[in-house]
């Protein structure tokens, strides 16, 4: 059985157990709102682990080893959510949940897209770039400070326009200036600690990853300004020539991402530079926009692996 983890609400996990159900296959939801008020989750201590999910409402119980698979966007987010009578968890609670909800899905021996702790370490943005440049792709030249003489002396080395947003937002919103600007923009925010990125001039590429398979799009400004949006409704749809694919396996493999999307500049010299790596990426828009089968390919990825570990578990036990 496959589980997605999330809620009817989020469209993108919706498209994912609709996909599913439709290929016939066996998938339930695990809305943790329900947890612990309107659910009970029952697990041991042994590996393999075995353990049971029951709903307060009559549906029908999931039995956690006949789960193979899980389809998983977002870890903390989940864990955040307000509780099923819209009333907020506080500290302890939260923690208590974590504590619980993150041991019974470490616990669970089977695949994930994608595992916990790559989805806990893809928060680190500027870890992540530092572990794609040791395989000898080319990342932006960053800097994050909040001494801007600092920032001053990168800024000379860089020669460029800088691209810099508060470091730790979540907001994936950058602006871009030259220093004179920036210092003008960041001065209600001495003591912030801010992200400078290197601009690379180049075409504007989302790549999606999932296994082998490699989807991607050239993301076109509607009106000029920088950064293009995902959403914009100009995304053509390229191929990849094969070395563009080989960096963005190699990257996926690096940060341990089964499924995330990388977002690249090609330079007019023809470089690949990736500028950043998704691990719980929105895909709706993209595919739409570009008919690329991304979903489908997830769907694909995910029933395999339920079906291979159900296979290998009757010859086990035949």
């Amino acid at each position: 059985m496959i589980l997605v983890l999330g809620t009817a609400e989020d469209q993108h996990a919706a498209a994912i157990y609709n996909k599913v159900i439709a290929r016939g296959n066996r998938v339930s939801y695990f809305d943790p709102r329900l947890y612990p008020k309107d659910m009970t989750v029952t697990f041991d201590g042994a590996l393999p682990m075995t353990g049971t999910i029951r709903y307060r409402d009559g549906q029908s119980a999931i039995d956690l080893s006949t789960v193979n698979s899980v389809y998983c966007r977002h870890w903390d987010d989940l864990l955040a959510s307000t509780g099923a009578m819209g009333l907020v968890p506080d500290a302890v609670e939260l923690r208590e949940t974590e504590a619980s909800l993150g041991s019974l899905f470490r616990g669970m021996e089977c695949y994930w897209v994608n595992p916990i702790e790559s989805l806990n370490n893809a928060r680190y943005r500027i870890r992540q770039l530092q572990m794609i440049r040791t395989q000898g792709i080319r990342v932006p030249e960053i800097i994050v400070s909040n001494d801007f003489r600092r920032v001053q002396a990168f800024f000379s080395l860089t020669n460029e326009e800088l691209m810099y947003r508060p470091s730790g937002w979540n907001s994936s919103s950058w602006n871009m200036g030259q220093i004179d600007e920036i210092a003008r923009h960041i001065a209600d925010l001495p003591v912030t600690p801010v992200e400078y990125q290197e601009y690379i001039a180049g075409d504007e590429v989302r790549a999606y990853v999932i296994g082998d398979s490699v989807f991607s799009g050239v993301i076109e400004p509607m009106g000029g300004d920088f950064p293009a949006s995902i959403h914009s409704d100009y995304v053509r749809p390229i191929e990849l020539p094969q070395e563009g694919k080989r960096i963005c396996r190699r990257v996926s493999a690096t940060l341990d991402l089964r499924f995330c999307a990388i977002d690249m500049r090609i330079t007019p010299e023809g470089e690949f530079a990736v500028v950043d790596v998704d691990a719980n990426p929105m895909f709706l828009h993209f595919e739409q926009t570009t008919r690329l089968p991304i979903s489908d390919r997830l769907v694909e990825v995910l029933i395999a692996a339920d079906v291979d570990a159900y296979d290998s578990r009757m010859i086990a036990s035949a």
